[in-house]
């Protein structure tokens, strides 16, 4: 009793590099205000990190792996990236990590990659792209 485990070493991350389109897209879902006290929306969002270009978006009032399963199969309808090697990386956010998003990646053939835990800057890409549009002056103040 009383005595402390030795912290474990946290080992470098797996980097994917992006050669050109559709290669390496990366996801995360963000909280927006709403003008109701109490109410709320969720940004789901998917960058392809190559050319930087929002693949696919959408918003919903919660954070569910079914309607990220939905958007990341209509992303990749739109996108024509059907049968390539695709790497999907995110966070551990619960919808991330959810059964029913994990069968949809693999029933697309996709590979995930993960952030490690607690540590933001693993998904650099598409929180940049959050910061950037949470402080564009014309964000509404007062919510959506």
């Amino acid at each position: 009793r009383g005595r402390q485990r030795s912290r474990k070493k946290s080992s470098t991350p797996t980097s994917y590099t992006a050669t050109g389109p559709n290669q390496v897209f990366t996801w995360d879902i963000t909280y927006l205000p709403s003008g109701v006290r109490g109410q709320h929306y969720y940004l789901y969002l998917i960058e392809d990190i190559y050319s930087r270009k929002v693949v696919g978006y959408d918003v919903y009032d919660r954070e569910c792996g079914e309607m990220a399963s939905q958007l990341l199969q209509r992303t990749l309808m739109r996108e024509q990236c059907f049968n390539q090697a695709l790497v999907l990386h995110s966070d551990n956010g619960a919808p991330m990590k959810s059964l029913t998003f994990k069968a949809k990646m693999e029933e697309l053939g996709i590979t995930s990659s993960y952030s490690r835990p607690r540590v933001s800057d693993d998904n650099p890409y598409v929180e940049s792209l959050f910061r950037t549009l949470k402080y564009v002056p014309s964000w509404p103040s007062k919510g959506f």
